[in-house]
């Protein structure tokens, strides 16, 4: 999805789009996964209060274009909905804590079969593996 799509739909959904969510979403569609608050203001180009990304986070939340979960360490994190980014996950060095994003999906038998076996409906389908990578293997 163009970054002008998403800032149109957030428009029709009563969103008043300012130059500062503009960047957030620019942020979101290059590419940023999993991004806590406070990694969300480590990168934006000006400094603005927290409770103004913690505002900004919870206005997009609510329009559909981001979601959250709690991470490993209990802290929340965002990430957009596989409506304006596709589904992919992660792998985490458990070593040296590097992450690499992983474009692939994972298979639909594999979905069917969760949702046979356990009555679920999956909504989106984001991953996280966990291992050691190619640097931390070889040391």
């Amino acid at each position: 999805m163009k970054n002008e799509d998403a800032y149109d739909f957030l428009r029709q959904s009563g969103l008043r789009m300012t130059k500062f969510k503009i960047e957030i979403v620019d942020l979101f569609l290059g590419g940023g996964c999993g991004l806590s608050v406070k990694d969300v203001m480590a990168v934006l180009s000006s400094s603005p209060d927290i409770s103004t990304v913690y505002r900004s986070l919870s206005s997009l939340t609510e329009k559909g274009f981001l979601r959250h979960s709690v991470g490993p360490e209990g802290v929340v994190q965002y990430r957009c909905t596989s409506t304006f980014y596709p589904d992919h996950g992660h792998f985490c060095c458990v070593n040296c804590g590097g992450t690499i994003p992983v474009t692939r999906k994972l298979p639909d038998a594999f979905l069917d079969l969760l949702e046979k076996e356990y009555g679920v409906s999956v909504k989106s389908a984001d991953f996280l593996l966990e291992g050691k990578c190619l640097k931390c293997r070889s040391i």
